[in-house]
């Protein structure tokens, strides 16, 4: 979708989607609270993607990446007596740099959009699971 404006009914469709499924999983007897902070963390960084492409076109793929990314490294850290996340950790290191690099060798982004997409996903996801879990 090379036009903002092309964006608007897909992600109007993909937050509906990430709420509902929020919702749906949460109502769930397995459902733990760790596993809805990071439910409700991915929800807002859809969410928050799909607002701010009514004014300018942000890198969701960026913000994907990103909180994922934000997500391994603070379990790292929570979860620090064993180094059972250091392979998912170099894995989520290389996605990101090649997804990010990607967007911008393709020209679907200018780098302050790549950046803003990460800096939004890796905050987001990894601010609520250091406060809230």
């Amino acid at each position: 979708m090379k036009e903002r404006r092309d964006r608007y009914l897909p992600f109007a469709f993909i937050s509906v989607f990430y709420i509902l499924v929020t919702y749906l999983m949460s109502r769930q007897v397995w459902f733990s609270p760790s596993m809805a902070v990071i439910m409700i963390s991915m929800t807002t960084v859809v969410i928050s993607t799909n607002l701010i492409t009514y004014f300018w076109k942000i890198s969701a793929h960026a913000a994907g990446v990103a909180g994922w990314l934000g997500f391994i490294i603070v379990f790292t850290r929570i979860y620090s007596s064993g180094n059972t996340l250091f392979w998912p950790l170099v894995i989520a290191v290389m996605l990101t740099g090649i997804v990010i690099w990607s967007r911008l060798y393709l020209n679907a982004h200018k780098p302050s959009e790549s950046l803003a997409g990460f800096v939004l996903g890796f905050l987001v996801c990894f601010s609520s699971v250091l406060l809230f879990v």
